[in-house]
């Protein structure tokens, strides 16, 4: 879902693993089966990384350059592995200051990414997660660690708690 920009998604394997999870998960084929234009658009993506390996070359430079810049300017960013970013913030928020945090990221900054709370993840902590992609530059990823330290420093300045209303 993530590497293709897609919904779904599927397995692949050697012939053996998938003739085994044919016969052993017969109650799941075709229970969930993609829509055929996400299939071959799956396909035409898999081709295109094939022939242009400069894309994950370019993905994994930008992956780096984001991961390590947070890490310098103090953001956990976990043990992430993958491409997959995610940015955690301390703190016992309300929902409705972390909407407003997040409605800042991505309609005043122009930053997408998405945000989990609590019950996913404990009490006092706000995860950002975001999903760098290969079209990314540098600039971008500057721009994004500058946002982030924006972002942080509102809500230790309460910018994003909810506004008491003032009743005449």
């Amino acid at each position: 879902a993530k590497s293709m920009a897609m919904i779904g998604g599927f397995v692949a394997g050697t012939k053996e693993i998938i003739m085994y999870l044919k016969y052993n998960l017969r109650s799941q084929t075709y229970a969930k089966a993609l829509p055929m234009p996400y299939v071959i658009s799956g396909l035409q993506r898999l081709e295109m990384i094939q022939q242009n390996p400069q894309f994950k070359d370019k993905l994994w430079e930008i992956v780096h350059a984001l991961q390590d810049g947070f890490k310098k300017r103090g953001f956990y960013v976990g043990r992430t592995k993958s491409c997959v970013t995610p940015v955690c913030l301390n703190g016992d928020y309300d929902l409705e200051t972390v909407t407003n945090l997040i409605r800042d990221v991505r309609e005043n900054m122009g930053v997408f990414c998405s945000i989990i709370v609590y019950p996913v993840v404990p009490k006092g902590v706000i995860i950002l997660r975001i999903i760098p992609t290969a079209s990314h530059t540098l600039e971008d990823v500057e721009y994004t660690m500058n946002c982030f330290e924006k972002v942080q420093q509102k809500l230790k300045d309460g910018e994003y708690a909810p506004k008491t209303a003032v009743v005449a």
